[in-house]
Order: C-alpha cells, then structure tokens, then sequence
C-alpha cells in the first residue's frame, strides 16, 4: 500500500493525525503518527501496544476501525478509518445542538452501542465523552482513542484512568473498577448532552471528585 498525504486533519500531544490515500484503490484513510521519542520519554510504550491490540480486535459500525500499524525509525502509524465530520463536542458547539433531544437519543444510544460491542469482548473503555466520539461524514458517531482502555477477563481493575467529569465512584476512590464505569460515563454523556454541562463539573479536579463522592442532592 503506498499512501498519498492530502493534509492534516488534528494534531494532539504526541503527534498529528493526516487524510491519507491508498494510490490503488482511492480509498482514505486517516493516519495517525506517534512520536516514538514522546512515546518512550513518557514510558507510554505498554499502552500504546495495548491501544493497538485492542481496537484490532473490534469490529463495529460504532467504532472507528483499526485497519493497520506500521512503525518507522520515528513514528509508529495507525491507519484508521476516516471519520470527516469531526468531535462530537465540536459538532455539538458549532451547531448548538445541546438540550437537543432527538440528537442526545440518537448520539447516546450510538455509543452505548459501541460499548455492548466492547464489553463483550471484555473490554471496558474508561474514557466515554464527547471529545472521544466522532461523526461520519452521514453524522453516524463513532468511538475513538482506546489510550485508557483495558480488557478485564475477570475481577477488577485498580488502575485510575479518564476524564474527571466522568469517572464513576470507584475510579475516584481506587476500590477497583469493572465495565460498570463504562455505564455510568454513558449516563453523565446522556446529562451533558441534555443540559450543555455535566453533572460533576467544577472548577478544580478535587472539586470535581468530592461532587462524584457526594452525588447529587
């Protein structure tokens, strides 16, 4: 496969993310180039490989599928499915879609198709929220970014990963976490989509986890 760069399409903190073409078939794709000196000097080599192995194993419309990697002496690329019609949060923003309930059924009901998909493959995502699912050019949502995610055979999972506004209970507290945490992030997506804010915001992380511990009066 060689591929033709059209342009870049997002930049995040270890590398940039291009439009791609495969010159075969015309098909395109976006490529996504990891900076091997951030990935080391950041000890991220593990989640990177687990990021890799889990999004290989999942096939679903609401999932933004991993087609290949390959590796060069400075980056390693996942080639991914193009998804042009960017974030969720972007979207939401640019066309003041919040409170929008139509939309919130719609986007909502995606993802928690996307997770189904995960759990039965034991996988909890532990990163659910807007940012993290982006739009087809039909404006079907997808999930993407499996940098936090694990898969859990058995037990629970003690590793603190995701965003504040959505972490569960037990993620905040460390007592250890199963695919649970996946359902309670789909609940805060469904209040975020549905008021412009989510539940447990504030203005300090802290802040932010003594409202989770305290739950809504």
């Amino acid at each position: 496969m060689v591929l033709l760069r059209h342009g870049l399409l997002g930049r995040g903190g270890f590398g940039a993310v291009e439009l791609v073409e495969d010159t075969r078939t015309g098909n395109t794709f976006a490529l996504k180039a990891l900076s091997k000196g951030d990935v080391v000097a950041n000890r991220m080599q593990s989640r990177v490989i687990n990021e890799k192995n889990l999004q290989l194993m999942c096939d679903s419309p609401f999932i933004v599928k991993l087609h290949k990697t390959y590796t060069s002496p400075q980056h390693v690329y996942f080639l991914l499915e193009l998804a042009l019609g960017g974030q969720l949060y972007a979207t939401y923003n640019y066309c003041d879609l919040w409170r929008d309930e139509a939309c919130g059924k719609f986007y909502v009901a995606g993802a928690a198709l996307a997770l189904e998909h995960l759990h039965g493959k034991q996988i909890i995502f532990r990163d659910l929220k807007p940012e993290n699912l982006v739009l087809t050019a039909e404006g079907r949502a997808k999930l993407v970014d499996f940098g936090c995610a694990k898969r859990l055979l058995a037990g629970k999972a003690y590793s603190t990963f995701g965003t504040p506004d959505y972490c569960a209970p037990e993620l905040v507290d460390g007592s250890g976490h199963t695919h649970a945490v996946d359902w309670w992030a789909l609940g805060i997506l469904a209040f975020e989509l549905m008021s412009g804010q989510a539940p447990f915001a504030s203005d300090t992380v802290l802040e932010t986890y003594a409202k989770v511990m305290s739950g809504i009066d």
